[in-house]
């Protein structure tokens, strides 16, 4: 996951600053005395220093998506994870190097998400897209950083880019719920006073909003062609006044077409 989200900010870069590829290079490395040595062309550094889940975009309970083989499947919500990246430019001249760095400063204040077109391999099907954001300072000596990389001392931006994980296994779904019943009691009493069933089935040749009755009530055909109606075993079903069948004593209701 974490080089799909490199290569997914080389190309956003790229793109947005821009960086030529025969003029500029990018880079992952940690830019340590050695590393450095070696730059002979104006280079970005994007140094990937440290990653924790970002607990404030945290969900709860599970989500119901659609298997490969198109079967439903329930799963915990994907993690969000925050991944700090130290950027530098380097260059021969400071003067470049501070031209550098503020252009790449600027595509990044620009643009708060690696928009879709960017992202890299099966990177580009994970939801939500990354976000990005240049943190605020922290009081935090940035001396100490470059004393332990080894390396001279540099402006940088501290970058946060938020990304979704999809590192959690899937579990298939349980079937639909067709039918339940809602009841009414007094506090303390066994008996209910009033309970009403709704049944839920399909109209093969409905259409979104057709009228759906039965002698307890009424309910509207979906787009999907499901529909949800009060009923009983064995109450008949009309579709817009043309009698279609019957409720079944277990299972949804399922009218076939006309």
């Amino acid at each position: 996951m974490l080089h799909l989200l490199d290569e997914s900010l080389e190309v956003f870069l790229r793109a947005t600053v821009p960086l030529g590829k025969r003029e500029v290079d990018v880079s992952f490395a940690a830019p340590d005395r050695d590393w450095a040595a070696r730059v002979s062309r104006p280079t970005v550094n994007l140094y990937l220093w440290d990653v924790r889940r970002n607990l404030d975009e945290r969900d709860g309970g599970m989500e119901t998506v659609v298997g490969d083989d198109g079967r439903p499947l329930r799963r915990p919500p994907l993690p969000r994870v925050d991944c700090r990246y130290l950027v530098t430019a380097w260059t021969s001249e400071v003067q470049d190097e501070h031209s550098l760095l503020g252009h790449t400063l600027a595509a990044l204040l620009l643009h708060n998400t690696i928009e879709e077109r960017y992202l890299q391999g099966s990177f580009a099907q994970v939801r939500p897209i990354p976000t990005i954001e240049v943190a605020a300072g922290d009081g935090r000596d940035n001396s100490d950083f470059w004393s332990a990389l080894g390396g001279q001392l540099k402006p940088g931006l501290d970058v946060v880019v938020t990304a979704t994980v999809d590192a959690a296994l899937l579990v298939a779904a349980g079937p639909p719920v067709d039918r339940y019943t809602i009841r009414a009691r007094r506090t303390g009493d066994e008996a209910p006073i009033s309970e009403r069933s709704f049944i839920g089935g399909r109209s093969a040749s409905s259409d979104e909003g057709d009228l759906v009755v039965t002698r307890r009530g009424s309910g509207r055909v979906g787009a999907d062609g499901a529909f949800l109606v009060p009923a009983e075993p064995g109450d008949q079903v009309s579709v817009d006044g043309a009698v279609r069948g019957r409720v079944p004593d277990s299972g949804p209701i399922d009218l076939p077409g006309q």
